[in-house]
């Protein structure tokens, strides 16, 4: 553990707050920094165990022990350094192991040029948009430590699919996209999967949910539907904040309710231009399903084998974008 993670680990758990929720109980307080009691780590009828609140530290005059909120684990359970930190990361009252997982990837994008050129490439340059989206970068050989030292044990990092059998990580050189209602993670692999047969889009082994966006997209007159997340980057970046995506070609049941349950007076679907035709198709049938339920829904025809991120990184304007949306058809 760095001392970056051992601060920010003595910043979420107040030394204080875990002796008391452990039944510790201070007999007297010295001014506010200081509150003094009965030593939880030998036997003794007079108070000599001290903690400090603003340095959150703690020392007894009695058994001369003293540290930190890992020191006092440590001694008080009789547990190694890993082993407190696991007790600790389940009294954590903060982020919890996708959230820990979320942010570090974020943290990642701006320390590979890697990640950061492909943004560029595929024409995602708005770090609004970016911190928005809260786009990761998963380098590899550092989400496994990285969690260890927060505590979260390696069969747990196996259970939710961070990790494989090896322990690598399985969103290696990949972009990642928090689907924080999901409960999931999305990975676009910046070599477009070509790295030891790794697919190009990964998820963790749970429903992808709803609609992304939904939340915003929901109160406008009109949803344009994308499949997916830098194709919905590239809209909101271009100036189409009612673009939600569905991660995919078609609505499962809670997507379509969603649909159903918006404000929205005409439902464009942009799918993607695919040169085999499965995208066309797809945005047919779905097209269908959605008039059925008396929803107005119209098709986008892209320029053959673009999508909607593609068709403006290669130039096209929001102008150009609106121009396509007023001549979908249903």
């Amino acid at each position: 553990m760095t001392h970056v993670q051992r601060e920010a680990l003595r910043q979420q758990i107040s030394l204080l707050d875990y002796l008391e929720q452990q039944g510790w109980k201070p007999i007297w307080r010295s001014g506010r920094e200081e509150v003094a009691g009965l030593c939880p780590l030998h036997s003794e009828t007079r108070p000599s165990f001290y903690v400090n609140r603003r340095k959150q530290v703690f020392y007894c005059h009695g058994c001369g022990q003293g540290g930190d909120l890992i020191r006092l684990v440590e001694r008080w359970h009789g547990l190694s350094f890993r082993q407190a930190l696991a007790r600790l990361a389940q009294a954590r009252p903060s982020r919890g192991l996708l959230e820990e997982t979320f942010g570090f990837y974020q943290a990642q994008l701006t320390r590979f040029p890697e990640a950061r050129q492909y943004l560029a490439q595929r024409g995602i340059h708005s770090a609004e948009i970016m911190a928005r989206l809260r786009i990761g970068y998963a380098p590899g050989a550092c989400l496994r430590g990285h969690l260890e030292d927060l505590g979260y044990a390696h069969a747990r990092l196996r259970e939710y699919g961070l990790i494989d059998a090896q322990g690598r990580d399985r969103f290696w050189r990949c972009l990642t996209f928090p689907l924080e209602e999901a409960g999931n993670l999305y990975g676009r692999a910046i070599d477009d999967g070509r790295v030891q047969g790794a697919p190009r889009h990964r998820f963790l082994p749970r429903p992808k949910g709803g609609l992304y966006g939904w939340r915003q997209a929901r109160e406008f007159s009109s949803l344009i539907v994308v499949e997916g997340l830098l194709d919905l980057a590239a809209l909101w970046q271009a100036g189409f904040p009612q673009t939600v995506a569905a991660l995919g070609a078609h609505l499962n049941p809670l997507q379509m309710g969603q649909v159903g349950d918006s404000r929205a007076q005409t439902v464009y679907l942009c799918l993607d231009a695919d040169a085999n035709g499965a995208g066309p198709r797809a945005a047919k049938l779905l097209a269908h399903r959605l008039r059925a339920s008396g929803i107005d829904a119209r098709r986008v025809a892209l320029p053959l084998g673009h999508d909607p991120n593609s068709f403006l990184a290669a130039g096209a304007t929001a102008a150009d974008f609106q121009d396509c949306l007023e001549r979908a058809r249903p």
